[in-house]
């Protein structure tokens, strides 16, 4: 059985309040196919203030950098003013990847990923979550 679902993270604490201070930054990491559509029906749902957003896609996947584009570029956000990049990582497995050939992969993966947070430093991060 699939259970799928949206994930956010968000900072908190007293001096952490989301938008209180101005623009929100959001860190979407996309995933393939259909699970970039969507995360992209959540981002639309959020307002202007919801920017910079930044994606994360796999260096790999075309096909999510060119549904981000044409999702940026739509009138809604193009209207706003919005800001947007799209960052590459490696892959951390590939379809019918052994799990256990994928422990170095993500490692790799891994060490692109968190200085890229770290660069970035968003209030929000939100994926798409697959379990087993």
């Amino acid at each position: 059985m699939n259970n799928r679902g949206q994930c956010a993270v968000v900072k908190t604490g007293s001096k952490l309040k989301p938008g209180s201070k101005g623009p929100i930054a959001v860190l979407v990491v996309a995933g393939s196919g259909g699970h970039t559509t969507e995360i992209l029906r959540l981002m639309e749902s959020l307002s202007a203030a919801y920017t910079p957003r930044h994606y994360v896609i796999a260096d790999t996947d075309h096909m999510s950098e060119e549904k981000i584009c044409s999702f940026e570029s739509s009138t809604q956000h193009s209207d706003s003013g919005s800001q947007f990049t799209i960052s590459r990582i490696p892959r951390s497995r590939e379809v019918h990847q052994s799990w256990s050939s994928s422990v170095g992969s993500t490692l790799n993966a891994l060490q692109y990923s968190l200085p890229l947070v770290f660069r970035l430093r968003p209030d929000i991060v939100s994926g798409h979550i697959s379990q087993l």
